[in-house]
């Protein structure tokens, strides 16, 4: 019974967060949400949001220097055409889980590149951040 016990929590806290998928097994964002960034440009930015059971009813708003990009599901990706420079980068849950801020980070992309971030859920907290994958 002790054993039940343990193998339940273990498998609660492990849906507590959401997995690192890499961008080639993602599915890409579908047109109706994808609202901006669409065009080439200097440089690529790969966006790939986690897949996962937890945070799987909320879909995430994506910004790129304020503007509104895609909103993405559990397990999506989107490539987005972005101009040299500065750039700063936006996430936050949609209105059916209000409530929530709008966290930024600033990146830093060169012509040619192709630069990856994914978006990650866990607890009570999401992100956006570097990945390999």
């Amino acid at each position: 019974m002790r054993i039940f016990f343990v193998c339940l929590a273990v498998a609660m806290l492990a849906g507590c967060s959401t997995s690192p998928i890499s961008a080639e097994n993602a599915e890409p964002v579908p047109k109706s949400r994808f609202h901006a960034f669409g065009s080439k440009a200097d440089a690529q930015l790969v966006v790939t949001r986690d897949s996962g059971f937890y945070g799987a009813a909320c879909n995430y708003y994506f910004y790129i220097d304020g503007v509104l990009a895609a909103e993405f599901a559990s397990g999506e990706v989107a490539k987005f055409g972005v101009k040299r420079g500065r750039h700063i980068l936006g996430i936050k849950p949609s209105l059916v889980c209000s409530g929530k801020a709008l966290i930024e980070r600033e990146i830093q992309i060169e012509s040619g590149e192709s630069v990856r971030r994914r978006i990650h859920v866990s607890g009570d907290s999401y992100d956006i951040s570097p990945t390999t994958m």
